[in-house]
């Protein structure tokens, strides 16, 4: 059987084509895919920024890592019993080996063993799930109910993503956060740090995206083309700076800012790619402001957090379901994405 896929042929050429439909094997599940969100890291691999990391290993590619569906065939020996044809699943998009040091004490995200030849990473090493069905390991689905809806369930990998980073810094009630960049990342970082008890959370960027800023929970707008963001943070601390900063513009030159938003002691989170580029940063601040720069890889164990916070309410994605495109149009989606038309493009399958 076959079914459509959006496989990338040729760097900056996505065409929609048919392809083998998987079939689920032992421990897998076979899910209709409903919705894949287009990120910036896509963007990177269709351009060809990531062939030094193998991202995508070869071509054709299907691409996609950021999706939801509904379960249609549970594959032999899956042990699992809470999920069942029918239900409504998120996927994450590896699981590393379960046997390394790092996957036994949870940090799957970073498997020793994921330089090994069979280590998959769906939607960058191994097909993703811009197509009409996704086969994966029983492992790696979450289930999430109807109050989500079909289409908010592509918003869950990202959002798991901004979750670990509050994890990471170790976000505390009553703190004061600042958000780098208005995109997914940012955006869903002011809703979670809100969520998850800081008191004031300041957001820089430019555009109409920072509207949107406000209605995801953000306390301080600061537009970086009127006013030097380093400078407006400090003059909303009382000269202070921050207790954290969350870096998701994926621009190298956004970093020395971060660093200088922070007050002394404090944390700066670094979750976007910046597709290999490099910045000097100053070791001597680091070390005599004790500051803590801390990389965000994935989303382990953060998914059920996620969901549950969508689920509650205590976190509204409505305010980003705006941009919604068929698969015939993922050109077109692809393009409102590096354009800042759109904050996350859903592909609806």
């Amino acid at each position: 059987m076959t079914m459509k896929a959006v496989v990338l042929a040729d760097w900056n050429e996505l065409r929609v084509e048919e392809v083998e439909q998987p079939v689920p094997g032992p421990g897998e599940i076979l899910v209709k895919v409903t919705a894949c969100g287009l990120c910036g890291t896509d963007l990177k691999m269709v351009q060809g920024r990531f062939q030094e990391r193998g991202w995508p290993p070869s071509l054709p590619f299907v691409m996609g890592h950021e999706w939801t569906g509904t379960v249609v065939e549970i594959g032999p020996d899956v042990t699992r019993t809470d999920l069942q044809v029918g239900d409504q699943v998120a996927a994450e998009n590896h699981i590393g080996c379960r046997e390394c040091s790092n996957c036994r004490t949870g940090r799957y995200n970073l498997c020793i063993s994921s330089a090994r030849s069979e280590f998959k990473l769906y939607g960058h090493t191994a097909p993703g799930a811009l197509a009409e069905y996704a086969a994966r390991p029983a492992v790696m689905f979450h289930k999430i109910s109807d109050s989500i809806g079909p289409l908010a369930g592509a918003l869950v990998n990202q959002g798991s993503l901004t979750v670990h980073a509050m994890r990471r810094v170790g976000l505390a009630p009553g703190s004061t956060a600042a958000v780098f960049g208005p995109g997914l990342l940012g955006l869903m970082s002011t809703a979670n740090a809100k969520a998850l008890g800081a008191a004031r959370v300041i957001i820089v960027g430019r555009g109409s995206r920072l509207s949107i800023a406000a209605e995801m929970g953000a306390d301080e707008i600061v537009d970086y083309e009127a006013q030097d963001p380093v400078e407006a943070i400090r003059d909303l601390t009382g000269g202070l700076g921050v207790d954290y900063v969350f870096e998701c513009a994926g621009n190298p030159s956004v970093i020395p800012q971060a660093l200088a938003s922070t007050k002394r002691g404090g944390k700066v989170a670094l979750l976007g790619l910046t597709g290999g580029s490099t910045i000097p940063i100053s070791p001597d601040k680091l070390t005599l402001d004790e500051i803590d720069l801390l990389g965000v890889r994935s989303s382990p164990n953060a998914y059920p957090a996620m969901i549950r916070l969508m689920e509650t309410g205590a976190v509204d994605v409505s305010p980003l379901m705006h941009h919604i495109y068929p698969m015939e149009r993922v050109g077109e989606a692809l393009d409102a994405l590096e354009s800042r038309q759109a904050i996350r493009p859903i592909v609806a399958i």
